[in-house]
């Protein structure tokens, strides 16, 4: 038997896949039924993720608040209640009930974060190989997703754990005769050990986002050093953060790193291909930090349409774009 385990099991009534590595202790538990939700990560039996009370009250109140969410179509906010691509302009119906709303009024987080349609395609484990689990999710078959986002896609997903980190593979297929806009993230949340007060972060990017009243993104930036004059790495305190940058400095092999680190246990963030913005939430009132992968900037369907941004990632027909991230425990 090898160093590597996969099994699934009921939780709670959802069918929940969990990826081991036995020989570092450590394991991931993904909840496919429930948007596709990684809801534990644990070395040692220490949580690297901040836990839900419990898979069914997290389905019940439907709000965000631990465990790795994934959002899509969008991430973060849009700025009104319509969003424009290549010149036309595309109304969100509050009425079909898949909409999540801000304090504001916004619309946030997609469409997907309790989505319960995704289907598990592949799974196994081996020395080789890690633990994995595949994922499929087709968006276009479902009316209530393509009444709010008519743009026919594909999700397919890949959760490998492998050599001592968790890695994420998402693929996002056009199977429309139309161009397809791209826009998803990732959601982690985490506490490392230790007070709050006493976590050091570290955001390798040279580009700060200037954000609205309302946490969206305005088009304008700064260099990360105007934010912060040690980024790479500097006290949390008491500073609140909840803030969006880019322009990652990667190493030889294409990646970027944000990290947190408590007074033994750090946990990075590995920005693979694909995912070129980070969002860094750390609230003054939880003990919680969020390091969040994007493949653009908040708003990015409105700021490319006003001329704020040009990068907007457009499939066209047949076109596959795939984004990829770890996340990598240490001192657990």
């Amino acid at each position: 038997m090898g160093n590597y385990e996969l099994f699934t099991r009921d939780v709670e009534g959802f069918a929940a896949c969990h990826l081991t590595d036995r020989g570092r202790g450590m394991s991931y538990s993904l909840a496919p039924g429930l948007g596709n939700f990684g809801y534990e990560f644990k070395v040692n039996g220490k949580d690297v993720l901040v836990p839900v009370p419990s898979l069914a009250a997290y389905a019940q109140a439907r709000r965000m608040g631990g465990g790795n969410p994934f959002l899509a179509p969008w991430a973060n906010r849009i700025d009104r209640d319509h969003y424009f691509f290549r010149g036309e302009k595309y109304l969100l119906n509050t009425a079909l009930k898949n909409l999540r709303l801000d304090s504001s009024g916004l619309p946030t987080h997609g469409l997907l974060v309790f989505e319960p349609r995704w289907q598990v395609v592949e799974c196994g484990a081996s020395d080789q190989d890690g633990a994995f689990v595949t994922t499929h999710l087709d968006f276009y078959k479902y009316p209530d997703l393509m009444a709010q986002f008519p743009f026919a896609q594909t999700y397919q997903v890949t959760h490998r754990l492998r050599d001592g980190q968790l890695e994420v593979v998402t693929e996002v297929m056009n199977v429309g005769a139309s161009p397809l806009p791209v826009m998803m993230a990732y959601h982690p949340y985490f506490a490392p050990d230790g007070p709050r007060e006493e976590w050091t972060v570290g955001i390798g990017a040279r580009t700060h986002w200037i954000l609205d009243a309302r946490n969206v993104a305005t088009g304008a930036h700064e260099a990360v050093s105007q934010f912060l004059p040690n980024p790479r790495e500097f006290a949390l305190g008491r500073r609140s953060l909840d803030d969006e940058f880019s322009g990652l400095d990667r190493d030889a092999d294409g990646r970027g790193r944000v990290w947190v680190k408590g007074r033994s246990q750090k946990i990075e963030v590995v920005y693979g291909a694909g995912f070129d913005f980070a969002v860094v939430y750390a609230p003054i009132e939880r003990p919680l930090i969020c390091i969040e992968p994007q493949t653009g900037p908040t708003n990015v369907f409105n700021l490319q349409h006003e001329g704020k941004f040009s990068g907007l990632i457009v499939l066209e027909a047949g076109q596959t774009f795939a984004a990829r991230y770890g996340i990598v425990p240490s001192g657990f």
